[in-house]
């Protein structure tokens, strides 16, 4: 599946393509269920829910009384469908990268799992996996309480100050920047939590820090991984739902042609059927690439634990002689030459546990030497 030695780009996309390829059926059954469902319920409750917010803002402008309430409902309404629905869709991606690595581990030492044996392989790290999405829910509402405290202040202050409209958008420009900074730079450090805790077994907060330690000193490489697999998958889905989307429209048309669709009476059946068929191409498609981002997190993980806990070493133990049973299992860090110095073939010092290689005597004068070169 992959080399036992550190691994390059070239490498990690390999191996998160052949992991998909040889078992799509089972990993994409997942990506629909985790992934694909969350994401065609947040459409559609998106889709009715800005038709009842639009509604609502009018039933406020008319005058009619209750103002003041309808415009808090709907503003809560707003938060719900803006932020809401795509974190529930983001926490079940999230999720996802659970099973795809445990399949991944699977590969990795030579054995092809099921859709029930990879619930086997996640028994008891299921529920740290879900502690994880609390934490992340819990962090994401503090965070959200702090930026609104701030904002409420700043803004208080500068409306004191009797400041212009430009110090106004440069303070949200600030503010939105230094956010966005502290949940990627966060979002970097806690990317392996959850491959740790489908590998390893780990608790929740326990595989927490142990993403923390392998980030450590890689943090840019695995931005810049990160980000560039993000944008390639990302223009793929595009182009290939660019297409699907049109057809979509076509279909459409052929339920709707006029597009009478009565605002009074809600969404017509037209308008319906190409939200659901524009909405399951496009879920189609991102399903394939969540598993093919949970796929690259995953051999990132791998790659870090090679290069600081020599994990290939044990791979290739168990792959030889079945010890240690788990070689994903937890281990102490291992002081290893970093990389691109480590001379892997014919290195002259072992890595600890490692056998030290036969020594190569070049054959004297006169020496007879077979013709293959096997002296």
């Amino acid at each position: 599946m992959i080399p036992l030695r550190p691994l390059g780009l070239g490498d990690v996309l390999s191996g998160a393509f052949t992991v998909f390829r040889r078992n799509a059926r089972v990993l994409l059954l997942w990506s629909v269920l985790l992934s694909g469902v969350l994401g065609l319920l947040s459409t559609l409750v998106s889709t009715f829910g800005q038709q009842a917010l639009q509604s609502r803002m009018m039933t406020a402008f008319d005058g009619n009384g209750g103002g003041d309430t309808i415009v808090a409902g709907s503003v809560t309404l707003w938060i719900l469908l803006t932020i809401g629905l795509p974190f529930l869709a983001y926490l079940g991606r999230g999720f996802l990268v659970a099973p795809v690595a445990a399949d991944t581990g699977q590969r990795v030492l030579g054995r092809r799992a099921t859709f029930r044996g990879l619930w086997a392989l996640l028994a008891g790290r299921r529920w740290p996996v879900v502690g994880w999405m609390f934490v992340q829910i819990g962090a994401g509402l503090v965070v959200g309480i702090v930026v609104v405290v701030v904002f409420v202040a700043f803004f208080a202050a500068l409306g004191a100050g009797d400041a212009s409209a430009g110090w106004f958008v440069l303070a949200v420009f600030l503010m939105v920047l230094g956010l966005g900074v502290v949940l990627t730079w966060l979002g970097i450090r806690f990317a392996f939590t959850v491959p740790t805790i489908a590998l390893e077994g780990r608790p929740v907060f326990a595989a927490a820090a142990q993403s923390w330690r392998l980030t450590r000193g890689a943090f840019w490489r695995t931005f810049g991984i990160l980000l560039l697999v993000q944008v390639m998958f990302g223009v793929a889905a595009s182009i290939a739902s660019a297409p699907l989307t049109i057809g979509a429209v076509l279909v459409g048309g052929v339920f709707d042609p006029l597009g009478q669709t009565d605002a009074s009476s809600g969404i017509g059946g037209g308008a319906l059927v190409l939200i659901v068929i524009g909405s399951l191409l496009a879920i189609a498609v991102q399903c394939i690439t969540d598993v093919l981002s949970a796929a690259v997190v995953t051999f990132l993980t791998i790659d870090r634990r090679i290069r600081t806990e020599a994990l290939d070493q044990r791979i290739a133990s168990h792959l030889d002689t079945g010890q240690p049973a788990d070689p994903f299992a937890p281990s102490a860090p291992v002081a290893r030459p970093p990389w691109p110095q480590q001379q892997w073939a014919g290195q002259q010092q072992p890595w600890p546990g490692q056998q030290q290689p036969w020594p190569h005597h070049p054959p004297q004068q006169g020496q007879y030497r077979p013709p293959d070169g096997t002296a």
